[in-house]
């Protein structure tokens, strides 16, 4: 395999696309829609693992419920953001990652709010929080201008930052 600089990226890309597509795969097909205004389905049949991140010791329910609400949107845009990136479809690509860039961020703790969220966050979190949002501008440049290799080379760096915060988030560090 030849070595580029983004031979990474793109190798993360890959395997993060081919996971999506073995679990949609392993879904049933969609029921045909029905007239009658259908039931809320749950989120994941009994046993069924729900994709998220495990829960941080050192974090309270209450503090994680909060968090839960906030990144749920920023989720959806993730997984809007591969597939738009993956597929090549640049209108969704750039939608996605403008939409990370600007969603509302968490600010670093204030003096004296030793109590609240932020506080209890690491200060890793928030330092990724700021590159991920200059990352996924770049997604979105690249996305703009159709220029491929930019969109693949910045969506690996955005997600590099993503695992980073997930593991800075999880491991306190």
């Amino acid at each position: 395999m030849i070595k580029t600089p983004w031979t990474l990226p793109l190798v993360l890309v890959v395997c993060l696309t081919a996971g999506f597509f073995f679990q949609a795969s392993a879904e049933e097909p969609a029921k045909p829609k029905s007239p009658a205004p259908a039931k809320k389905a749950k989120a994941s049949a009994p046993g069924e693992p729900t994709p998220s991140l495990a829960k941080p010791d050192y974090l309270p329910e209450q503090a994680r419920g909060l968090l839960r609400q906030k990144m749920e949107r920023h989720g959806q845009d993730a997984r809007d953001l591969m597939f738009g990136v993956t597929l090549l479809q640049y209108d969704i690509a750039r939608a996605a990652a403008q939409r990370i860039s600007t969603e509302p961020r968490l600010v670093r703790p204030l003096p004296g709010g030793e109590g609240e969220l932020n506080a209890l966050l690491p200060e890793r979190f928030f330092v990724l929080q700021d590159e991920a949002r200059l990352r996924a501008r770049a997604v979105s440049e690249a996305a703009e201008k159709r220029d491929d290799k930019a969109l693949a080379e910045g969506y690996g760096r955005l997600v590099e930052t993503c695992v980073a915060c997930h593991s800075a988030y999880l491991n306190h560090r």
